[in-house]
């Protein structure tokens, strides 16, 4: 039998290295949980355009983004600096987000439709720009920091709690601040401001605290770029992760249409939106020991399908909702699809790592950078096909634009908002649990690989 204690690699990181690093992403999914909950909504009822078109110009700039990805990743496998191959771009992705952020809810209110569109388009490619200098790197550094497979599972549980925190700082605190500053443009360009400095003081922690952290030094290779992306997609359980990601992060994207929800569909004011994502958020901060204990015991793949079941029956229920809805009962949905989210997210980060061992031991190549970016690429497409496939919904059926003062809405928009938020994200949980079956790397097979001597031929 398999002596798994002997094989695996002892412990090499320090808790307050675990802790700094995820911190780190306080920062980027602050940013990016403010853009996918609260931007479409911006764009439509406070800077005139239209629901598709809004749609339409945040999925353009994630696809850009997508291809941008994969260039940072090889350029971070490539750097090489007093500070290592990723942390560098902690500190300039860090201040470039910071700037990203407040660029977008701060638009100037220029009066033409086209100079606005002109004017949101440039800036968001800025974000998206900033949020790859600044992701890529920090997603490839868990594949450096340790090789021990259920260290991965506890470095990761410290990133889902920066992620609860960071929503509950966009999606949560976010829209109060909203109501606070009166709801109007200017609301959002003082909730930005507010952010900026989270941004870049996340970045700065982790920069500092994973100085001595364990890191990989550049490998010199002859393998071209579109080799080395042939390769991994050869990497049958990464194939099968980014699959998994690609179906089940849309419903980042999807979170565009919750403000529409509760406005439109529950009839309370945006401040319930912030109170709902707060009890989200405070899921996400007490459950990982939860998921993590769960692994331990069924493993990551059996975990990760017992987490995007749990949250079937709330994202259903929202198709019952309406007038009246008693708001325990709306909190209880965040209640749930919190706990749920917590899972989702720990799995599959930390079996993102798993993954990139799983190359290192088949290719002997050291490549974490161009995985982060494969996998932040589809994060991108994932997240712009949800915003698109929401926009598009609204636009489809009729949802009625304004700069400011709300419209009537036509029954037909009012059902596309209730289709977008009940059915549609459980069509997706129920296409990530069928992708999963495919998943067949646990700790046994990882174990039983033996560690390389060199890099091998790509075949």
């Amino acid at each position: 039998m398999l002596d798994l204690a002997r094989q695996t690699p002892p412990t090499q990181l320090g808790r307050g290295a675990m802790i700094a690093w995820g911190i780190g992403t306080l920062g980027p999914v602050t940013v990016l949980t403010a853009t996918n909950a609260l931007l479409l909504r911006f764009l439509t009822d406070n800077y005139g355009l239209a629901a598709g078109l809004a749609a339409s110009l945040i999925a353009l700039s994630k696809f850009y983004d997508a291809f941008a990805d994969v260039a940072m990743g090889v350029v971070s496998d490539r750097t090489n600096s007093r500070w290592g191959r990723r942390r560098p771009y902690l500190i300039c992705g860090a201040l470039l987000l910071a700037v990203s952020i407040f660029a977008i809810f701060a638009a100037p209110a220029f009066a033409g439709e086209r100079t606005r569109l002109i004017y949101m388009a440039l800036v968001l490619i800025f974000y998206a720009t900033a949020y790859t200098i600044y992701n890529v790197p920090y997603m490839a550094m868990p594949g450096e920091m340790t090789r021990s497979y259920h260290e991965r599972s506890e470095l990761m549980r410290w990133r889902v709690y920066a992620v609860g925190l960071a929503i509950i700082i966009a999606s949560a605190i976010g829209p109060k601040l909203l109501g606070w500053f009166g709801g109007d443009a200017a609301a959002y360009a003082k909730m930005a401001l507010i952010f900026t400095p989270v941004v870049v003081i996340a970045g700065l922690v982790a920069f500092l605290g994973t100085a001595h952290a364990p890191a990989t030094a550049r490998a010199v290779t002859h393998h071209t770029m579109g080799e080395q992306i042939r390769s991994a997609a050869r990497n049958k359980p990464f194939a099968v992760l980014i699959l998994v990601k690609f179906v089940t992060l849309m419903s980042l994207g999807v979170q565009a249409v919750f403000p529409f929800f509760f406005q439109r569909i529950l009839g309370v004011p945006i401040a319930v939106l912030g109170t709902y994502f707060f009890w989200q958020s405070a899921m996400f901060l007490l459950a990982p020991s939860l998921w993590l204990l769960c692994s331990r015991r069924w493993g990551k793949k059996r975990t990760f399908v017992a987490a995007l079941a749990l949250s079937l029956p709330a994202w259903l229920s929202w198709a019952l909702a309406g007038h009246g809805e008693p708001l325990p009962l709306v909190y209880l949905r965040g209640v749930v699809i919190g706990i749920s989210g917590s899972g989702v997210i720990l799995m599959g980060q930390s079996m993102l790592p798993d993954t990139m061992e799983y190359d290192y031991r088949r290719t002997g190549l050291r490549r974490e950078g161009v995985f982060a970016a494969l996998y932040t690429t589809v994060e991108k497409l994932s997240g712009a096909i949800g915003v698109a496939l929401v926009g598009m919904l609204l636009g489809r059926y009729g949802y009625v634009q304004s700069l400011g003062p709300a419209v009537a809405q036509p029954a037909s928009a009012l059902w596309a908002i209730r289709f977008a938020m009940a059915y549609v994200p459980a069509i997706i949980t129920i296409a990530g649990m069928a992708a999963l079956l495919a998943y067949d790397l646990d700790e046994r097979k990882l174990a039983a690989m033996p560690l390389p001597v060199g890099p091998v031929a790509l075949g």
